[in-house]
């Protein structure tokens, strides 16, 4: 009943999407300018470069000779493409700038990562809002929540984003690494599912953390270490919730770039992110022996996992304590 109870969680919170939506958007038109910033200059003088420009007339003139049946295209095509013709010089051009080059790509990840900061002092705020909605049914603003939580959110996100940095550069390392190397159709499946179980083991050492400081108020170190009191049992049992959830959110963002051309993504992207942390506070307030508020009239007993006196050996709070 996690997933099910999350959804309708979910459902109760849905006006906040448009708010994440706002935020990020908000957030990510900064990075791009700054990106921009610091990417256009090099960008410009490697563009305007004489070798670049050459490259630019005879791709243009290959295909207009192409086009007219002309068999010299041949000739032109040989100009730009041959081992020593005008890509290699590019290359050769690109190669003396490496300094400025990795200079610049420092800075970007540099921006990448502050925006991932500010995104994760989002979703903690977030985790505020559906945290009085669930414990008191009280509606709190996002902005206030922000405010509020600042601080611990600034130290969760500390920690939380470089790990999740690291997951997610494993994911796309190795997904390019079997796309290489594999054939395309086999190599698409192991990568898919490589950045599917990468995530879901992210999701499985980080989901209880906002959860622990916004519900019980726990400092960051014993909210990581809530984790260590988990049942094997449990924890295979938040895997498969995790696993199935992943599968989901691809194939309900995957059937909103398909039917509406990309357009839908303005409002399935920050769904997605509101549903893992409502799915995130479900776990814990069940694992923890909590009762919730999913709407007015419905609260949810504890016993979602099974036997109740499971719960005991998995009260992270009572062991903090």
């Amino acid at each position: 009943m996690l997933f099910g109870n999350a959804l309708r969680l979910l459902m109760e919170n849905f006006k906040n999407v448009y708010k994440i939506l706002l935020y990020k958007t908000a957030v990510a038109l900064i990075a791009i300018a700054l990106s921009a910033a610091i990417v256009l200059p090099e960008f410009k003088d490697i563009w305007n470069s004489a070798v670049a420009q050459e490259i630019i007339v005879k791709i243009r003139e290959m295909f207009s000779l192409f086009l007219a049946g002309n068999s010299e295209w041949v000739a032109a095509k040989d100009a730009v493409f041959s081992t020593n013709g005008l890509l290699h010089q590019l290359g050769e051009l690109i190669i003396s700038r490496a300094l400025e080059i990795t200079l610049v790509s420092i800075g970007c990840v540099l921006i990448f990562l502050v925006r991932r900061f500010a995104d994760a002092l989002c979703y903690f705020a977030v985790g505020g809002v559906i945290n009085d909605k669930m414990g008191k049914f009280v509606e709190t603003r996002l902005s206030m929540s922000y405010v509020e939580n600042i601080k611990k959110a600034c130290a969760y996100a500390l920690v939380y984003v470089p790990i999740a940095f690291l997951f997610d550069g494993t994911a796309i390392v190795l997904a390019f690494l079997l796309i290489q190397n594999v054939n395309l159709l086999f190599a698409l499946f192991l990568a898919i599912t490589i950045i599917v179980l990468l995530q879901c083991a992210k999701f499985l050492c980080t989901w209880h953390w906002i959860p622990a400081m916004v519900t019980d108020d726990l400092r960051l170190c014993k909210a990581i270490k809530g984790l260590q009191g988990a049942p094997k049992k449990q924890t295979g049992r938040l895997f498969s919730c995790y696993l199935i959830s992943v599968y989901f959110v691809i194939i309900f963002n995957a059937a909103a770039v398909l039917f509406t051309f990309g357009s839908a993504l303005l409002v399935t992207i920050p769904t997605s992110y509101l549903f893992f942390v409502c799915l995130h506070f479900v776990q814990y307030y069940t694992l923890t022996g909590k009762k919730y508020f999913i709407r007015l009239d419905k609260i949810a007993k504890n016993d979602d996992f099974g036997d109740p006196a499971n719960l005991l050996d998995y009260a992270m709070i009572n062991k903090q304590k």
